[in-house]
């Protein structure tokens, strides 16, 4: 890791380290507190003093992450509730839920979520940690949005911490028996698309089958990002998963983005589908 004079430090955890728990490192500069953050293959320390602890990929190089939404009581009385995320690296079965390493809360106004539901203004944070006590790594502010209008259409500004670190913009635009998305750089330059197409089992009955989404560059398949059908439980509590297989998406950028491509497409299609249920 990186210490707070800049230079790189070796860290030997304890045998007693445990995610979630604290131990004193002794820097060349200082005595720093830091936070353990676990993974099933990693062990990684996100320091207290400003010290850059996390790697810049912060899905720590796996292949494939699991996203569970979180179980909210209130939507079962018809009132949107904020969004909550886990994520995990899925377990041998591909389907179920890991360890969680990093947490997704949403910031939204609670008017515009009773009045405006899907369509309102929001903010995803992603902690760097299993809950939303753990510092900010990323954010995902998608403005106001008409749900289904051709013309506003919903978008993400993907930030880190500080939303003055720019990663890109995804954009959702209207298609014809389509779900597709433009994911573009902090430049503003084309990366590469998200698609799937409307006419999937899945989007008829979610607890028989899958909806896949195909991530795309220049026209040729890099990876996969798919909506898993849903059990009985999944169905009464309205929430949903998702795993994203990144293949080629090695660039840690490009990795954070087909993230928030993830989490636009459960807001744009899916969150509507909640909606029209109670």
């Amino acid at each position: 890791m990186q210490s707070t004079n800049g230079q790189m430090v070796q860290v030997t955890l304890p045998p007693n380290a445990v995610p979630g728990s604290t131990i004193q490192i002794a820097d060349p500069a200082a005595v720093v507190q830091a936070q353990v953050v676990g993974a099933p293959q990693q062990m990684q320390m996100n320091m207290g003093m400003g010290g850059q602890a996390w790697q810049a990929d912060i899905f720590q190089n796996q292949p494939k992450i699991l996203i569970r939404q979180e179980f909210a009581l209130i939507e079962m009385c018809g009132i949107e509730a904020k969004n909550r995320y886990r994520i995990s690296v899925p377990q041998a079965d591909g389907r179920s839920e890991g360890q969680v390493f990093l947490y997704i809360s949403e910031t939204s106004d609670c008017f515009e979520r009773i009045c405006c539901s899907v369509n309102r203004s929001l903010t995803l944070n992603v902690h760097a940690g299993p809950g939303k006590d753990f510092p900010i790594i990323q954010q995902m502010e998608k403005p106001f949005h008409l749900q289904g209008c051709i013309c506003c259409r919903p978008t993400f500004n993907v930030t880190g911490a500080s939303k003055a670190e720019t990663f890109g913009r995804i954009e959702d635009p209207w298609r014809c028996c389509v779900m597709d998305q433009q994911i573009f750089d902090k430049a503003g330059a084309l990366k590469f698309v998200t698609s799937g197409s409307l006419f999937q089992c899945g989007l008829c009955c979610p607890l028989c089958a899958d909806i896949d989404f195909t991530v795309s560059k220049q026209g040729k398949p890099v990876g996969h990002i798919k909506k898993l059908a849903i059990d009985p439980c999944e169905c009464v509590k309205e929430t949903n998963r998702f795993l994203i297989d990144f293949q080629g998406l090695t660039d840690p950028t490009e990795r954070r983005l087909a993230l928030a491509s993830a989490m636009l497409l459960d807001l744009q299609y899916f969150e509507q589908n909640k909606n029209n249920n109670n």
